[in-house]
């Protein structure tokens, strides 16, 4: 999901492809046919064997369904008329006709059981829709039998890596060729390659949906689409401001920046869910005592933090963020009211539980032993890391910053061997945010079993309100043992020029392009 920056130089000319409108006779402006923008390498295709997908993958492999974030539940894309039984056991969906690959070929109801029954064998991510045991197809009607109901489903259906591919392509081509010369059904199809360097896309003539948050439903208006890869942050941006580029997938801090207050130049907030946190330790340490932990909590400015990164970061006081699904406003009020931004009462609960500065240096003593710990963090971490121990300092901690590799940091933490240190996850789900969240599983507060008996529930629970109830128990329940905190949030960019038009974000940063035009 994260761009990659390669020093290309400064190689590209202006690229875009012009087409009169109304004839060349009339005077009349012309208009353009191509679009042009950055994006994430392209490593295939076929969505179902790759660990992520870049920004536009979705124009020629599009999901069966679309994720409505201000609603909270599924709705319409390729597929139309999701419906879960009571029990959850039972799935349908309608497949409608008319819709054609690039190929000509009509998408069929056989070619979506058999794109996802290629999943279950090939995906990473195949965990997540496992619990379909078998799929029947009447007329356009598609019937999922599931041995269970897991929120993930929803998820996959709706997050690009369950798409549709021919089943005669599936049935004929290797894995190898299906990542490359199969035909999923998108709004685009690949009309060249070049790997590391660029896709040329142009649009699908046959294509039709139903997604109820764009109004184009039919063919593109843009027919052309030119992405490159791997360019230099410079050269983006000075490409960018020159004209050459439509469309910057991803801004760094630099360009964010450059860019911000540019006239004829949109910036929108596209970031993936990703959430920057950490464990305490409650097994030695200071951190056995809850107080301590508290007064930690309390004592920290997230909103300072944040104004470290150049406006890349934004304060966090949810695990589970606005941006994933069925997450919980409840939940983020309760720890923005009960632990953040309070100096006075962090002071307060660290005196009752014995801490005193005895000797003037402005840390806290009890027992001979100074209010100290070690954070481990990442290089890219430290400057919110020291903003977070000049904070703490006021209220009488001492914190020691040890950058190591994100890799050691969880070992560490993985194996008790630490005081706290910053974590990362990016995903839109909480089931899987639920399971990854602590690192550290030694003498876990949290880690109860009614804990688990929760975490389980919300998997198997079909209706979203329900979900999103339970994951601000969960949250509660982790908050309250104050073992584990959120810190912020990454964020990320897009930018593109006034000119382009139809550009849609959602609430969950994700992008609806179906409107695009010039």
């Amino acid at each position: 999901m994260k761009k990659k920056l390669l020093a290309l130089g400064l190689i590209f000319a202006m690229v875009f492809t012009m087409t009169a409108c109304g004839g060349g006779d009339d005077g009349e402006k012309s208009a353009k046919d191509t679009f042009v923008g950055t994006d994430s390498e392209w490593y295939g295709i076929d969505a179902y064997q790759l660990d992520s997908t870049a920004n536009f993958t979705g124009m020629v492999a599009a999901p069966l369904f679309q994720w409505d974030p201000d609603e909270g539940k599924i709705v319409d894309y390729v597929c139309t008329n999701w419906k879960v039984s009571k029990d959850g056991k039972t799935a349908t969906f309608d497949v409608p006709e008319g819709m054609k690959y690039s190929t000509g070929e009509q998408v069929e109801p056989e070619d979506v059981v058999a794109s996802i029954k290629h999943g279950q064998k090939v995906s990473p991510y195949n965990s997540g829709y496992m619990n379909i045991k078998s799929m029947d197809v009447d007329g356009r009607t598609v019937t999922m039998h599931l041995s269970q109901y897991r929120s993930e489903l929803e998820y996959y259906l709706t997050s690009g890596f369950l798409v549709v591919i021919d089943k005669d392509e599936l049935d004929k081509m290797s894995k190898d060729e299906l990542m490359w010369k199969s035909h999923p059904y998108g709004p685009y199809a690949i009309d060249d390659y070049v790997s590391g360097s660029e896709v040329k896309l142009v649009a699908n003539e046959g294509w039709s949906c139903n997604n109820p948050l764009a109004e184009n439903h039919g063919v593109m208006k843009i027919k052309n689409v030119d992405l490159k890869f791997n360019v230099e942050e410079f050269t983006e941006t000075e490409e960018f401001k020159s004209g050459n580029f439509d469309f910057l997938n991803s801004l760094s801090g630099d360009m964010y920046q450059e860019l911000k207050d540019v006239d004829g130049i949109e910036i929108v907030d596209t970031s993936y869910p990703s959430i920057d946190y950490f464990e305490l330790n409650t097994d030695k340490g200071i951190f056995q005592d809850i107080n301590v932990r508290k007064a930690l909590a309390l004592a920290i400015d997230r909103k300072a933090i944040a104004e470290t990164s150049d406006g890349m970061l934004a304060p966090a006081n949810s695990l589970v963020i606005s941006k994933v699904q069925c997450s919980s406003e409840d939940a983020e009020k309760w720890f923005t009211e009960n632990l953040t931004n309070d100096v006075d009462q962090a002071k307060k609960l660290l005196a009752e539980s014995g801490w005193k500065d005895t000797d003037g240096d402005g840390y806290l003593e009890k027992d001979g032993k100074k209010l100290e710990f070690t954070f481990y963090s990442w290089d890219s971490a430290t400057d919110m890391i020291q903003k977070m121990a000049d904070q703490l300092k006021k209220v009488g901690f001492k914190l020691n910053i040890e950058t190591l590799d994100w890799n050691y940091i969880y070992e560490k933490i993985s194996s008790n061997n630490y005081d706290t240190g910053i974590e990362a996850l990016q995903w839109a789900e909480p089931m899987l945010l639920f399971n990854t969240f602590f690192y550290d599983k030694t003498n876990n507060p949290t880690i109860t079993p009614e804990f688990e008996a929760l975490r389980d529930k919300v998997a198997s629970e079909p209706d979203p309100e329900k979900r999103s109830k339970i994951v601000g128990e969960l949250q509660l329940m982790m908050y309250k043992n104050v073992n584990i905190l959120p810190l912020v949030e990454e964020l990320s960019y897009t930018a593109y020029t006034s000119d382009l038009k139809g550009y849609k974000v959602l609430a969950d940063g994700t992008s609806v392009f179906l409107d695009m035009s010039f």
